[in-house]
């Protein structure tokens, strides 16, 4: 059984293959919500109003909606939505009477409902949430929870319901609100609660007022989303959609207002979709399939994008042409990108959070330099650059030296991209040492801190700075050090950066010998040459292979530097064992270079001064 992005057709395959959209759905996708927006004419639609301008961070708006419409008469899966949306809100903004209010309505209402097992797990899921313990309604609680109940049940007391209605709500609720300040949300924790939750809905599915199967199965996708697994994200948003498109078959299309009578397919959210599911699991498949199926991540941003012309969420709706952006970059469709990334710069001024601006500024910066635009991808990624470091977000400050080291690459600025790669290190070893830091994460962190320093140090190689060397290589012994703890990265990658940074340092010794640089000695020059030899001789089990290309190297390297400094006999004995390893390893046009070099070097000792054949570059291929 297939899953994931597995499973959905190739971009070319079958009667359904996926194509680039053309340009003008696009535009018509990237245009702003229609403002004004018509009012809310039933409790559904407040539902939708009021889940839209808490996720916009609106909350007296909402509050004032939810008020509006607290006493118009709904079906109770109608009032059910809104009350939740109510109680969301007042949780958000931390307002303990207004929590208490919303949790006591959205209690009787289930209770009337006659949904008695799922007000009691309601209850007990509010009573042990955090938010709902803020210190200006804990003396009302304590004194509630002293008084007799007009039910016959103290408050305070612990509602019966069976555990596994317990499971549910408490994935429902616990995942969809807020907790207490100061805490982190666990992903992993979450996706575990949610499948333990999905485990249980058979058995109490009849018992609960409305089917909440599809929102488990998107807040699967978005918390396997967090914790870095896209594969089941995708998965569980595909499964999302398909519940949802079987409620909507199982609606008349003649008679639902929401469903487009051509096709019958969703013209929007089905009616009973007030927190926009297919909307936001659009929104998941869009950033999950970006890199491995860019096209299917493009058709999923547009199609969420297409259902938002009545929906003022700047942040949803940003987020989602950013994903966009993303996915038309992978899939290489420039003219799309270009466009895509203007409305982008353009749209995302209007973000009320400085810091939800700073992914949309990294996008577009990403898609200039990808256009082969360096001097306009400066400007956004300064701006992002600045509001990553008011904000200390040092995942960003990563991203934003990566791209910058990139641009001054492209540009030929040797100097430059030196600073910014020791910035990229410098901020990827703090994420990768940082305790809130997951342990999966970890690894990819620490590789990108290796790479940032081997870039760095052939960088200052090519700029003559020994200085900048020996600080990357050091940092790179401090990092790949066998006894470094428990190793997150395999073995035989810790010991190839090993060996590059100390034949890289051998190297910057060796260079600044021979142009006199003060403090560089023959001593000096050879214990770096054994050390390097140490190193390649410490390679793991099945790395035989790389030990040879590494000692032919080292080999190479020293013959050219004794050569450069006029010491023809030494030069020639390392040439030769150079030449014998690059035979060896077959590298063809390596013994032709070398050859080149013992012919040169054929004859007595002389002065340094005349022109040596070229060496091979630094490089760990």
């Amino acid at each position: 059984m297939t899953s994931g992005a597995a499973s959905l057709p190739g971009a070319g395959e079958g009667p359904d293959r996926v194509e680039l959209p053309d340009l003008d759905r696009l535009r018509v996708a990237l245009r702003p919500a229609e403002l004004p927006l018509p009012s809310p004419r039933d409790v559904r639609e407040a539902a939708h109003r009021v889940n839209d301008l808490l996720h916009a961070e609106r909350y007296r708006e909402a509050r004032a909606l939810v008020e509006r419409f607290r006493t118009v008469p709904a079906a109770p899966a109608e009032r059910l939505a809104l009350l939740r949306a109510a109680l969301h809100g007042a949780a958000l903004a931390a307002h303990g009477e207004q929590v208490e209010r919303e949790a006591a309505d959205l209690v009787a209402l289930l209770r009337r409902a006659g949904c008695a097992q799922q007000a009691e797990a309601v209850v007990t899921v509010l009573l042990e949430r955090g938010p709902f313990d803020h210190p200006s309604t804990r003396r009302a609680r304590a004194e509630r929870e002293a008084a007799p109940s007009p039910r016959g049940r103290r408050r305070g007391q612990a509602p019966q319901a069976s555990a596994e209605m317990l499971v549910v709500v408490r994935a429902l609720e616990r995942t969809a609100l807020p907790g207490p300040r100061g805490t982190a949300a666990d992903p992993r924790r979450d996706a575990a609660r949610l499948r333990a939750a999905l485990a249980a809905l058979p058995a109490v599915r009849a018992q609960l007022l409305t089917d909440p199967e599809p929102e488990l199965r998107l807040r699967l996708a978005q918390a396997l989303e967090g914790a870095g697994d896209l594969a089941a994200a995708t998965t569980s948003a595909l499964d999302a959609l398909e519940l949802l498109e079987e409620a909507q078959t199982a609606t008349d299309p003649l008679t639902d207002p929401l469903t487009d009578p051509l096709t019958g397919t969703l013209a929007g959210d089905p009616a009973g979709d007030p927190s926009r599911l297919a909307t936001a699991a659009h929104a998941v498949l869009a950033r999950t399939l970006r890199t491995e199926r860019p096209l299917h991540a493009v058709h999923h941003a547009l199609t969420a994008l297409e259902a938002m012309p009545e929906i003022e969420d700047p942040p949803l709706r940003i987020g989602l042409i950013t994903a966009l952006l993303q996915a038309l970059m992978a899939v290489g469709a420039t003219a799309h990108a270009t466009f895509t990334a203007g409305r982008l710069l353009s749209l995302q001024r209007t973000l009320g959070r400085e810091e939800l601006r700073i992914a949309p500024l990294l996008a577009v910066a990403a898609q200039r330099l990808q256009a082969e635009r360096p001097d306009a991808a400066w400007v956004p990624l300064e701006q992002a650059r600045t509001l990553a470091a008011a904000h200390r977000d040092r995942r960003a400050l990563l991203e934003i030296a990566r791209l910058a080291a990139s641009l001054h690459e492209r540009t030929g600025e040797t100097a430059s991209s030196l600073r910014e790669l020791r910035i990229l290190a410098h901020q990827a070893r703090w994420l990768a040492d940082d305790l809130a830091t997951p342990a999966a994460a970890q690894g990819e962190l620490i590789r990108t801190e290796l790479e940032a320093h081997a870039l760095a140090m052939r960088r200052a190689l090519d700029l003559g700075r020994t200085d900048a060397v020996t600080e990357a290589v050091a940092a790179i012994e401090r990092r790949t050090r066998p006894t470094g703890g428990r190793a997150v990265l395999p073995a035989e990658l810790l010991w190839d950066h090993r060996v590059d940074a100390r034949v890289g340092l051998f190297i910057a010794v060796g260079t600044a010998l021979a142009r006199g640089e003060a403090g560089a000695d023959e001593a000096d020059y050879e214990r770096r040459r054994r050390e390097a030899m140490e190193a390649i001789d410490a390679m793991p089990a099945g790395h035989e292979a790389r030990a040879r290309y590494w000692a032919a190297y080292l080999d190479d390297r020293h013959a050219h530097l004794l050569a450069e400094r006029g010491l023809r006999t030494p030069a020639r004995r390392a040439g030769r064992r150079a030449r014998e390893g690059w035979a060896h390893l077959g590298q063809e046009e390596d013994v032709t270079r070398l050859d080149a070099l013992l012919e040169h070097l054929a004859g007595p000792d002389d002065p340094a001064g005349q022109e040596i054949p070229a060496g091979r570059a630094h490089s760990p291929d």
